[in-house]
Parts: structure tokens; C-alpha cells; sequence
């Protein structure tokens, strides 16, 4: 009997550290997911930040094109206005041709004078048709540089609508497939350019637990289907707790422990949908650290025992095309 009870807790020692192991590989996956959930929200940013500095370069550009045409027109009279001298001038040298046969040395001393200041004028004159090319060529290169500039920013402008617009209708898709669930410890909301599916505790599970009532998998169901059916969206499913410590029973350790069970056990329901992707769903335990009401009261802990379903676009086109400023 002795011998038979030795190798039961043998046993049950292996079983133990095997399962210690286990979590903490899930809990180093989960804490990489969360960097890369927190990584692609600051590229997003970075790509709004990118798109207004655009905007910005586009104004300068019109800007520095005005003061080109302005400049070109300023030159084109100038260009007029010694034309017209260098005319009446080569008139005047010819006149003055006609009196060298009279050997008039005074005469003379005046012509090379005015073939002088003609040479000059010719100088003038070649260095503002100069300037004047080299004034279009810019103008020309400014108004193409500006075109492209405008493109760009009016073709991600337009991605962002459309993005905008996606999530506004995902939103009401949303809505409509857990129509019988908003009000009850559910909410939709948008966000930051992305869905907020806020389910309450009592939705989902029994306090201290993480097996997901069959209401609760009934709305994760709904959910699933759309996920299904919109592939580039990215999910990430964040488990929240209140600020109490967990004294509940079972192989949690603490409010980490829970939040991140609870976000694992919704995303193997979502993923009994083989249309879902699980490359393109997290799961991430937040525990008692992103409340929603700090009041300390006991409704406010109810309202932060939450489990919150975050949908987002793909934004690696919008991504590519700043990159490749």
C-alpha cells in the first residue's frame, strides 16, 4: 500500500510541473500577441501621422508652385521688355552702319560703344532665356511632383474612408446578429477605427470560473460567423477582472491567471468556426489593470468583469504605401 501511494504522488508531481510548463509557454505567447496588437496600433498611428505630414507637404508644394508661375511671368515681361530694347538698338546699329561710309571717326566711337551694349544686352538677354527655361523645368517637375503628392494622399484618404466605412457597417452587423444579447450585459461601440464587443461576467461565466455559459456561447457563435465572413479583419479577445484579489478555487493563480483563461476558453469557440483564421485572432489577459469605471464601488467592479472582443482592419496596404515615402 505504502509503495502504491508513492507512486501516486510521483505521479501527480510530474502531471503538476508539466502543467506549470504548459502556462507559462502560453503565458510568453500571449504577452508576444499583446506587443504585436500594441506594435500594429502604434503603426496605425504612425500611418495617420504619416497621411497629415502629406497633407501638409501638399500645401507647401502648391505654395512654392504659385511663387514659380508668379516668378515665370515676372521673367516673361522682363524677357519682353529687352526684346524690344535689342530691336531698336540693332535698328540704330544699322543706321549708324550707314554713316561709317563718311568716315566719321566719331561716328565710329559711337558704334563700337552701342555693339558694346549690344553684346551686353545679347548677355542679359541669354542669361534671363536661361532662367526662364530653367524656371519651366522646375515648374514642370513642381506641378509633377505635386500631382503624384495629391494622388497618394486622396488614394489613402479614400482607403481610410472606406476602412471607416467597413467598420460602421461590421458595427451594425454586429448589432444585429447579437440583437437579443445587446442590453444584457452586452455593448457594441466604435473605437478608434475598430468594433468594441464588450460582454459582462455574467454573460460568459460564473464568478471565479472559465467555461463559457451556453448563452455565452450562443452570442460567440453569432460572432464566429461574422468573423467568417469578413477574413481581413483581426479579432483580439482581452479577458479584464476587478481590482479584488482571486480567491476562487481550481489551478488559477491569480487575476492574470483568470483574465487570460478567459480570453483562451473564447477563443477555442470562436475557432470551432473553421472559416476563422487563428492567425488572425489573440487572446490576452489585461486582469485588473484597464478599468472602465475607477470608482471602487461594487457596480463599478461589476461593469470592469468584463470581456471585451476587439475587431480591426487589416491596415498592411495603408502600411506599404507610407512606407514608401
Amino acid at each position: 500500500m505504502r509503495n502504491i501511494g508513492y507512486w501516486l504522488l510521483l505521479g501527480l508531481l510530474v502531471s503538476s510541473c508539466a502543467t506549470s510548463k504548459k502556462l507559462e509557454a502560453v503565458q510568453s505567447k500571449l504577452e508576444n500577441c499583446e506587443k504585436e496588437n500594441t506594435e500594429a496600433s502604434r503603426d496605425l498611428s504612425a500611418a495617420q501621422i504619416r497621411i497629415s505630414n502629406l497633407s501638409s507637404d501638399s500645401a507647401a508644394m502648391q505654395k512654392r508652385l504659385d511663387e514659380i508661375i508668379a516668378d515665370t511671368v515676372r521673367q516673361s515681361k522682363e524677357l519682353h521688355q529687352t526684346e524690344l530694347q535689342l530691336a531698336s538698338l540693332r535698328t540704330l546699329y544699322n543706321q549708324l552702319n550707314d554713316q561709317l561710309g563718311k568716315n566719321n571717326l566719331q561716328g565710329e566711337k559711337e558704334i563700337k560703344v552701342l555693339l558694346s551694349d549690344l553684346q551686353k544686352s545679347q548677355e542679359k538677354l541669354q542669361v534671363r532665356e536661361d532662367a526662364l527655361l530653367k524656371a519651366e523645368n522646375d515648374l514642370q517637375s513642381s506641378a509633377k511632383a505635386l500631382a503624384e503628392k495629391e494622388k497618394k494622399v486622396e488614394y489613402l484618404s479614400k482607403k481610410l474612408t472606406e476602412q471607416d466605412s467597413l467598420m460602421r457597417n461590421l458595427r451594425q452587423k454586429v448589432a444585429t446578429a447579437l440583437k437579443g444579447f445587446v442590453g444584457n450585459g452586452l455593448e457594441v461601440i466604435n473605437k478608434n477605427g475598430k468594433v468594441y464587443v464588450s460582454m459582462d461576467e455574467k454573460l460568459l461565466f460564473q464568478s471565479g470560473s472559465w467555461n463559457v455559459d451556453e448563452k455565452g456561447v450562443a452570442a460567440l457563435d453569432n460572432i464566429s460567423k461574422l468573423l467568417a465572413e469578413n477574413k481581413d479583419l483581426q479579432v483580439v479577445i482581452e479577458g479584464h477582472t476587478d481590482d479584488l484579489p482571486y480567491r476562487g478555487y481550481g489551478n488559477v493563480d491569480d487575476n492574470w491567471d483568470l483574465s487570460t483563461k478567459r480570453a483562451t476558453s473564447i477563443v477555442r469557440i470562436l475557432l470551432k468556426n473553421e472559416g476563422v483564421d487563428p492567425s488572425r485572432v489573440t487572446a490576452s489577459g489585461r486582469a485588473e489593470f484597464v478599468p472602465i469605471d475607477t470608482s471602487g464601488t461594487r457596480e463599478a467592479r461589476q461593469r470592469n468583469r468584463r470581456t471585451e472582443i476587439i475587431i480591426s482592419p487589416n491596415v498592411d496596404e495603408i502600411m506599404k504605401i507610407v512606407g514608401g515615402e
